[in-house]
């Protein structure tokens, strides 16, 4: 789209509009920026040298009245309510910072999406591309902005980019030369009415895929994408964690089938640093991508052995009195915790709770009695997980994170692990799973290997 001599309305500045708003701006658009907060913060950013000349207004509830061309919607906005909703009724395009962003790009783009093992399988993907000898950043979720990455890629051979929902929803001419669909499992069910509804917002991913372009899927995740009726209309690489029929799948010790078997890979999980069956499948996906973009596998494979796992994604960060305390903040879902606790075959202590998204936490209640000898609850959610929890393990509440480290160390003996794995977000305590994270690890740090007193 041309945007030179236009009138851009954008929508929210925080990171995203604010790589919108520049690109913008250095292209010869018209803009304006609108938030809903007035933040001080958010207001010292928009006095810096860079935004001087781009008009802005915060505090906003509604759209303005001015005529714009096109809105630029930033993914936290959400069309369907406050500024958002205001914005999605204009009679104007509405599109996102992703969809812009796309617009300037002139490399390749690899996009990754689905509920779970993103951010890992984005930095995987960098790290054998990189193994490659070809220039590539990651972008969107990670990384910078699509729209920042757009200005430097006429130097890069490709842009990794991860890809939320919520971007995949404002997006008309976004097209990956390879696209990723991971797992797709219960999330964001406080924006979407159904699981069908946020599943289909995922396979947008594939809209405008065509020609020679490939999509690396999840062959369980594309059966069910098949079930409402939406396929890759491209060639797909599948692979699968359950051993189903696949170009790759997992055998519960190492990664099968032709494409790494031609290219003579030991591909031992054990031989990486990941653990646990859902790495197998951000590994899985990587390796797929890698045969997409005809990489040497080999060169690929070695990167993938010495990547070393992202903080505050199944994260050892102490060992106390024999109790192994690992920070799996990012797990923001019930299937994220569900894979975390499979990870372990001795008995967990689990903190969890955070704010509500939508989840029934009843249907992993028995997978909780099985691997679960306590659980401290904390955050918004701790009296409804108790309700779906209460017959399947002991539980405690408490009133910080603090406070659950200092009670899990009580409960905890010689072997145990205990495990941040809080299945919801951490918007009603931090500001988010990062200083969570940061928080759990500062809390094990100051305990002690002094007798503990017992639980009250």
């Amino acid at each position: 789209m041309e945007v030179s001599g236009k009138y851009f309305l954008v929508v929210g500045f925080g990171v995203s509009g604010q790589a919108a708003a520049l690109l913008l701006a250095s292209k010869g658009a018209h803009l304006m920026v609108i938030d809903e907060s007035e933040d001080p913060s958010m207001k010292r950013r928009a006095r810096r040298k860079k935004y001087q000349g781009i008009p802005m207004q915060f505090g906003l509830k509604s759209a303005p009245s001015s005529r714009f061309d096109a809105a630029i919607l930033s993914p936290g906005i959400d069309p369907r309510h406050g500024l958002g909703f205001s914005v999605a009724n204009l009679d104007i395009p509405v599109f996102g910072e992703l969809e812009l962003g796309s617009w300037f790009c002139q490399c390749p783009m690899v996009a990754v999406t689905g509920t779970n093992g993103k951010t890992t399988t984005t930095e995987l993907i960098e790290k054998v591309i990189r193994a490659n000898r070809k220039k590539t950043i990651s972008a969107g979720n990670i990384g910078v902005p699509l729209a920042e990455a757009a200005l430097k890629s006429d130097k890069l051979d490709y842009i990794v980019v991860e890809v939320s929902s919520f971007q995949l929803e404002t997006i008309d001419t976004f097209r990956p030369k390879v696209s990723a669909l991971l797992n797709i499992t219960p999330d964001h069910l406080d924006r979407y009415s159904s699981m069908d509804e946020y599943a289909l917002a995922k396979a947008a991913i594939w809209k405008n895929q065509c020609g020679d372009d490939i999509a690396v899927v999840n062959i369980e995740s594309e059966k069910y994408l098949a079930k409402l009726g939406c396929m890759s209309p491209v060639h797909a690489i599948r692979y699968s964690i359950s051993g189903a029929p696949a170009d790759l799948w997992f055998d519960g010790e190492r990664i099968r089938g032709a494409i790494v078997e031609h290219a003579g890979l030991d591909a031992r999980l054990n031989r990486t640093r990941l653990r646990g069956p859902h790495n197998a499948e951000n590994i899985m996906a990587t390796l797929a991508v890698v045969q997409a973009l005809g990489l040497n596998l080999a060169k690929a494979w070695k990167s993938i052995c010495d990547y070393q796992p992202l903080s505050h994604r199944l994260q050892t960060v102490g060992n106390v009195g024999g109790v192994e305390y690992v920070n799996d903040s990012k797990a923001t879902n019930i299937d994220a915790m569900e894979k975390a606790l499979r990870t372990f075959d001795r008995p967990v202590v689990l903190i969890a709770g955070g704010k509500d998204k939508g989840f029934d936490f009843s249907a992993i209640a028995p997978l909780i009695g099985e691997k679960v000898k306590s659980c401290i609850l904390i955050g918004e959610m701790r009296e409804p997980i108790f309700q779906a929890w209460q017959e399947a393990t002991s539980c405690l509440f408490a009133d910080s994170l603090e406070d659950a480290v200092r009670m899990a160390a009580r409960v905890a003996i010689s072997g145990d692990v205990v495990l941040l794995s809080p299945g919801c977000s951490s918007y009603d305590m931090f500001k988010n799973y990062e200083e969570r994270g940061d928080v759990f690890q500062l809390a094990v740090q100051q305990l002690t290997e002094n007798p503990k007193p017992p639980v009250v």
